[in-house]
């Protein structure tokens, strides 16, 4: 790849794995990165010192006003999958290409998912905490295990094939819903035709499917009362996804047993009392993609991304996920 010692990329949060940022090196583009979280005037300021060509986007949001500040914008790569952060409508307008690293992070987000079903089931973050503080609760403590469940996924992209994998090998039953999928038949996937037929029959219910006006808070007090008393939720997709009170409810009357939460509708979250209470909610800040070996695969892909852009090359298309405006893009 070659590109114009002139372009400029700005990363929203800290520098990419090192291979990534060896083939902006190699192509010549100018990188700053932010290095934490920036916002509002913060997050303006930074991107007019810059003025960016590209934005790789690790943490925060992307919107209209943000655009604005970097009036040479070409592209913004989402490191990951989920683009809610990123304003689609104002990047339309303005002929801004955005792009995600599909299938990049798959297999650790998948594991994530794995990580916190076991946690939960087993008691994992609970006992720990108690053993630190001197207790031992071998003799009145009593997990569930995996074997022989119902496991219900929301959304079989990427993710939801690795997580189907994984937990076939562990003996659960797959239930799937995904309503952009037409066929109702895959391997030992059990499709289903609603997320609530999904529901009733699932004893965990993983969710890996975006954030869109038709599925934010589609699990809330409706959802976990058709859900089995003893079963689980696990959310390593997006924040919005879950109606946290709504959660918060199901625990506190049986509705459900417990829950493994990666993902905030806020982030950094601000946790109430009872969620921090809570020994029957895993909580992890966002990481079901913070590995090694995602790093460099989904840092690749969006520098990847950023400078076929930069060069004029075509981007998969299947990463692709808005229509800039061609009067403007071009």
């Amino acid at each position: 790849m070659s590109s114009s010692r002139s372009d400029r990329v700005a990363i929203l949060g800290k520098p990419l794995a090192d291979a990534a940022m060896a083939m902006a090196e190699e192509a010549g583009v100018q990188v700053s990165a932010s290095g934490a979280y920036l916002q509002g005037e913060d997050l303006h300021e930074f991107l007019s010192s810059c003025r960016p060509d590209a934005i790789i986007l690790r943490l925060g949001s992307v919107d209209d006003a943000a655009m604005a500040a970097a009036p040479d914008l070409k592209i913004i790569a989402k490191h990951g999958v989920g683009f809610d952060t990123i304003d689609l409508v104002a990047a339309n307008r303005r002929g801004i290409v955005v792009s995600i690293a599909t299938g990049a992070n798959a297999i650790s987000v998948a594991e994530h998912a794995l990580a916190l079903m076991l946690a939960v089931c087993r008691g994992i973050a609970h006992l720990d905490a108690r053993m630190r503080v001197g207790h031992w609760d071998k003799a009145t403590y009593l997990g569930t295990e995996l074997a022989g469940k119902a496991l219900g996924i929301v959304g079989v992209g990427a993710i939801g094939h690795h997580l189907a994998k994984i937990c076939r090998g562990l003996g659960m039953r797959i239930v799937v819903f995904d309503p952009a999928i037409s066929y109702r038949a895959e391997g030992n996937l059990w499709h289903v035709e609603s997320l609530e037929e999904l529901l009733e029959t699932s004893d965990i219910v993983s969710l890996h499917c975006p954030l869109t006006k038709t599925t934010r808070n589609m699990i809330s007090d409706r959802q976990f009362a058709l859900m089995k008393p003893n079963s689980i939720l696990i959310n390593t997709a997006r924040g919005g996804l879950v109606d946290h009170e709504a959660l918060l409810k199901a625990l506190d009357t049986g509705s459900i047993a417990g829950a493994g939460i990666d993902t905030f509708p806020e982030e950094p979250p601000l946790l109430s009392d009872q969620m921090r209470s809570s020994a029957r909610i895993v909580l992890s800040p966002h990481v079901g993609a913070s590995t090694v070996e995602a790093g460099v695969r989904v840092g690749t892909m969006a520098m990847g991304q950023v400078l076929d852009c930069l060069a004029g090359k075509p981007i998969d298309k299947r990463c692709v996920v808005n229509k800039p405006s061609v009067e403007q893009s071009g």
